[in-house]
C-alpha cells in the first residue's frame, strides 16, 4: 500500500496545467470532486466545480469553495490562483443544484485552470448502470474519472446497482460485465483518456483484491484501487 492518491492524479489528468474533468459513476464523485479540487487548490491551480447533472446544494454539503455561484454574475468574477469557484444553478423544486448551460462553462474555461464537472448520478449508490440520457459528458473534456464503490462485491445488485434491471450477486463476472458493458463504467470515455477509480480499498480482504487485479483494463486506460476519504492508492494497474 501506498499513499499519494491526489499527487497521482494530477499527474494522470492535469497536463500542462490545463484540465477539463468529467467525473462519471457511482461511489465516491463527490468525494472525489472535493477531495481532488482541495489538493489543486492547495497546490496553487485555478479550480472550477460544477455540475452537468445535479448535486445536493452548498448549503448541505461543503465544497470547500472559495466562491459560489449560483446565477450567471459568475461571469463577472475573474478567480486568482489557489482559488476554488462553484457554479450551478437551484432549481428550488427538486432542491438540488443543477446544470448550468454549457455554453456558460466553455466561456468559463478559459478562465480557470481546472474544471471538474460532476457528470452523472447514482443516489448515492456504489455502482451505476446507464440509460441514453447519461452520463453527460461536455464536449470540453480532456479526461473522465469513472468510479466504482467496492463495498457493493458480494451484495445483491438491486441493492447496490442504480439502474440494474437484473438481479444478481456483483462477483468477479459481474464486474468483468460491468467494466466492458456499452452502459456500465466505460460509458462516456470514448475518445478521451480516461481513469477508473474502484474505491473502498479499505473494506476489501485479500481475496476481494485479486479480484481487482484480474480485472481487464482497456488498453490507453490505468484502473486504481483507491480509499478516496483518506486519499490511499492500494493497488494500481494498467492494460491486461
Amino acid at each position: 500500500m501506498f499513499n499519494g492518491l491526489w499527487n497521482e492524479m494530477e499527474k494522470q489528468l492535469v497536463e500542462g496545467g490545463k484540465a477539463f474533468i468529467s467525473v462519471t459513476g457511482g461511489g465516491g464523485k463527490t468525494s472525489f470532486l472535493i477531495a481532488f479540487s482541495s489538493y489543486l487548490k492547495s497546490r496553487g491551480y485555478s479550480v472550477l466545480l460544477s455540475t452537468s447533472t445535479k448535486l445536493a446544494p452548498p448549503w448541505k454539503v461543503d465544497y470547500k469553495a472559495d466562491m459560489v455561484f449560483l446565477k450567471e454574475d459568475v461571469m463577472n468574477y475573474f478567480p486568482k490562483k489557489g482559488e476554488t469557484v462553484f457554479y450551478a444553478h437551484y432549481d428550488e423544486e427538486k432542491g438540488k443544484v443543477v446544470s448550468p448551460e454549457e455554453s456558460v462553462v466553455a466561456l468559463l474555461k478559459p478562465r480557470y485552470d481546472v474544471v471538474i464537472v460532476e457528470a452523472d448520478g447514482s443516489r448515492n449508490l456504489p455502482f451505476k448502470i446507464h440509460t441514453s440520457r447519461d452520463p453527460v459528458i461536455w464536449k470540453d473534456t480532456t479526461k473522465v474519472v469513472a468510479i466504482c464503490g467496492m463495498w457493493g462485491l458480494g451484495k445483491r445488485t438491486g441493492e447496490v446497482s442504480f439502474g440494474e434491471e437484473t438481479d444478481s450477486v456483483v462477483d468477479r463476472d459481474y464486474l468483468l460485465s460491468y467494466i466492458s458493458s456499452e452502459e456500465g463504467l466505460s460509458k462516456g470515455m470514448d475518445g478521451h483518456k480516461a481513469i477508473y477509480l474502484f474505491n473502498g480499498a479499505e473494506v476489501m480482504g485479500t481475496e476481494e483484491r485479486k479480484v481487482f487485479l484480474s480485472l481487464p483494463i482497456a488498453e490507453g486506460r490505468k484502473g486504481f484501487l483507491v480509499n478516496l476519504r483518506e486519499g490511499k492508492i492500494y493497488e494500481k494497474k494498467k492494460k491486461m
